[in-house]
This record gives structure tokens, sequence and C-alpha cells, in this order.
């Protein structure tokens, strides 16, 4: 969420990095089973996640409301700092706090693995098992939310939520996993193989720095071509 400006987001970062250090000592004080702890950890990713994201959720709606409940935890404390950096923009005070509930999510889930990694917890802050369980975590709590009842004048900040939610892991797909994808099918090879498909091609900045870019061909007739395609 590139968005936010860069004033809005130092006063978020706080409580961002707050609720990640939070997530992030209590993965790391699961119990090791049968020397298990890593894939443990990671299992109980999602249901702390759904946790946070749904407790951050709750505290903007309650401010939508007109509640205004003191937060008892770093979820609360974020999603209610998340809405008052909004009301203290002047304006629209939806368009804003829209904006920095994605931007705060968005660094969530990138913080919270790196500490892992930092703590010496994980060896890898990026997997397809852990971008798996992030964006299935995010895609129930837009479901879970959108079951909230609220007076039917408020109805679109669920839709907002709903909305925001699916537009950061959207995003999260194509900023992070589609680059992690590329080097895959370098490393490995593509496992499409249909007629007309994107194909990963290497391209070089102006630094000289190697990069990966995906194009649209037709395969069609083609059975061997040169590339690092192992597939075909």
């Amino acid at each position: 969420m590139p968005y936010v400006e860069k004033a809005d987001r130092r006063k978020l970062e706080p409580y961002i990095n707050d609720l990640a250090e939070s997530i992030a000592k209590e993965l790391s004080s699961k119990p090791n089973k049968g020397g298990k702890k890593i894939q443990q950890q990671e299992e109980d990713l999602p249901g702390v996640y759904k946790r946070a994201i749904l407790e951050i959720s709750d505290a903007i709606i309650g401010r939508e409301c007109g509640k205004d409940a003191p937060p008892s935890t770093p979820a609360q404390r974020l999603g209610q700092q998340i809405f008052d950096v909004a009301k203290r923009q002047g304006g629209s005070i939806r368009v804003g706090w829209l904006g920095n509930f994605n931007y705060s999510i968005t660094r969530l889930i990138q913080i919270v693995p790196r500490l892992m990694v930092v703590n010496l917890e994980w060896q890898s802050e990026f997997r397809y098992f852990i971008y798996a369980m992030t964006v299935g975590a995010i895609e129930q709590c837009a479901l879970d939310v959108r079951t909230r009842k609220v007076p039917s004048n408020v109805e679109w900040v669920l839709d907002g939520l709903v909305g925001t939610l699916f537009d950061i892991k959207d995003e999260y797909k194509r900023r992070v996993n589609i680059p992690y994808e590329a080097v895959q099918i370098k490393k490995s090879g593509d496992c499409y193989d249909t007629p007309y498909r994107t194909e990963v091609i290497e391209v070089k900045d102006a630094d000289g720095n190697k990069g990966y870019q995906e194009i649209g061909r037709d395969f069609r007739g083609i059975t061997h071509k040169k590339s690092e395609d192992k597939s075909i």
C-alpha cells in the first residue's frame, strides 16, 4: 500500500512492530514436540494471524460505530491507531483508515517471518508453505468479517474491510509470490505446457542486476524451445 504517506507510516509503525513482536514471541514459545518446533510454528501461523487481523478489524468497526472501548492487546491498539491516524488527517476518514489498514497488514505479514529468522527460529522468511498459510488466514478473515452484525448505515465498513483484505492477498501474490515462482521456474522448470502460456525470461536493469519478467507466448507447434524450461 504505497499510498500511505511517510508521516502516517511513522505513526503506525510502532504499533505494527509491537504486534509483530508479540506474534513472533508467541510462535517462538511453542513447545518443541518431537523435534518439530518449526513445523508446529508454521502450522500455528494462520491461527495467530487470524486472531490478530480480526481484533484489528473489530477495533475499526467499533470506532466507526462510535464505541471507544479501551484496547487491551497489541492488535486492538493497532486497530484503533489505524482509525485515529486517519481521523487526524481530516477530510474523508474512511479513505484514510482503509489505506492504513492495508499498509499495516501488508507490513505485518512481512515483519513476522523476518523476526522469526532474526530470532533464529526459522531459516527462511518466505517459502510456499508460509505464503499459503498467510493468504489462507487473510481470506478466512475476510469471510469472517462479513458475518459481523452492524447497523445498516455502517455496513459499508464490512465491505471495505473485506475488499481491502482481498486486495492485500492479491498484492502479496503479485509483489512477492510471483517473483518467487519465477526463481523456482528457472531453478526447476515450468509445470505448464499448455499451447498458450506465459514464459519467464531473464532481464537486466541499467546496472546489470538480474531479474525476471513474464511474457505471453503462443507455443502451438513448438516441441522444443531454447530456454531454461526443463519441463518441455
